[in-house]
């Protein structure tokens, strides 16, 4: 006889809502679609992989027998989803086949053999530490943005490098994304497990990782978190996420903040500009979002073409009094680069029309934005 057993709606909706991004990629083995079900004394625990990041959760659950199957993930969270009943009923049958019970509503759901599913990754439980779980929310909020994506030549660039390191005698945690033409660097202060956190000489964090990790630290004030040789390991209460690192080297990012002079800068109104950009941008070409920056004796001047549409101009008071710049840029990394910024004032330094751009603001301490600039 299979499993039997009864659970939340909410409980079953939380846990799928969880799995939705690793087991919706399409991969060469069907089962990864698909969430195991082991079905306890007193609980559900659910396990998908997309074989780079494993998600495990356990929820309780009113147990009549246990057992384990596979169901499609996809198929549960759209059930869980819509379900108007407060519980859930599961009802394993003949054939790999499940009788679902939501209220007056009765599904009959197709699974696959547990055997066949991947094996869980193990783990080093003593290679985990607890750290804060705003920390690493922070950190890695701050960079999603700019990771290469997948088409990117520099195949390390479509990770985020962690980093720990001692600035001026305290202890930050460090990370950093690069896609070749913007580098964002974000470090936290953190006493909370800095020592005993062990790290590779380069730990690299593919982009859907670093996004899971996001996710997972949200349900939690704090978590256990773990760096091995090929994965990172992150725990709580009740749910565990394995990632497979990146191998590969992260490019000498320190280089390009040592070629940016820091003696003057632009102070601007952060939501102006961000406002300003977002007009400009839509008279810029739709492939490298291009616009042209003047500034001169405290006025910044945006201009943008189209060829199918037209052009576009906007203007704004800034503190310059240094001589004329002319600049290419792209726009859009000038809007994803202000809108992880929270500071109402930020900081520009550009020294030359051909330099990098670095965007600082005292309200973000640790924060550091840098694009680079386009020829037009």
């Amino acid at each position: 006889m299979g499993f039997h057993f009864s659970v939340e709606r909410k409980d079953l909706l939380g846990a799928m809502a969880a799995q939705q991004n690793i087991t919706s990629k399409r991969g060469t083995m069907a089962i990864l679609s698909n969430v195991l079900l082991e079905v306890n004394d007193s609980s559900i625990t659910f396990t998908g992989t997309n074989l780079e990041v494993g998600l495990k959760q356990v929820i309780p659950a009113e147990v009549t027998e246990k057992g384990s199957l596979t169901l499609p993930a996809k198929k549960l969270f759209e059930l869980a989803r819509e379900s108007a009943s407060a519980t859930v009923d599961f009802v394993e049958q003949e054939n790999k086949w499940v009788q679902i019970t939501a209220g007056s509503s009765l599904y009959k759901l197709a699974g696959m053999e547990s055997e066949e599913f991947p094996e869980f990754p193990a783990y080093d439980e003593s290679s985990l530490v607890e750290m804060d779980s705003a920390i690493l929310i922070d950190l890695l909020e701050k960079i999603t943005f700019s990771i290469a994506q997948d088409k990117e030549n520099i195949y390390s660039l479509t990770a985020a490098l962690i980093k720990k390191e001692k600035v001026d005698g305290k202890n930050r945690l460090t990370a950093v994304s690069s896609d070749g033409h913007r580098l964002t660097i974000m470090s936290r202060e953190t006493e909370n497990g800095f020592d005993e956190l062990r790290l590779n000489p380069v730990t690299l964090i593919p982009r859907n990782g670093v996004v899971e990790i996001k996710k997972f630290c949200e349900n939690s004030e704090k978590v256990l978190i773990g760096f091995e040789k090929k994965q990172a390991v992150l725990k709580n209460d009740s749910a565990l996420l394995i990632i497979r690192l990146m191998e590969g080297e992260f490019p000498d990012y320190k280089t390009i903040l040592e070629v940016i002079p820091r003696d003057t800068h632009i102070e601007i109104d952060r939501l102006s500009f961000l406002e300003s950009m977002k007009r400009i941008n839509l008279f810029a070409d739709e492939d490298f979002h291009a616009i042209r920056i003047r500034i001169s004796n405290n006025l910044l001047e945006l201009n943008s073409q189209n060829a199918d549409y037209g052009s576009a101009r906007d203007e704004m008071a800034v503190e310059y009094a240094g001589e004329e710049l002319e600049l290419g840029f792209n726009c859009r990394y000038f809007i994803d680069a202000l809108q992880v910024m929270s500071g109402p004032v930020i900081n520009v330094y550009i020294s030359t029309d051909e330099s990098p751009c670095l965007i600082t603001s005292d309200d973000d301490p640790g924060l550091l934005c840098i694009i680079m600039p386009m020829k037009l």
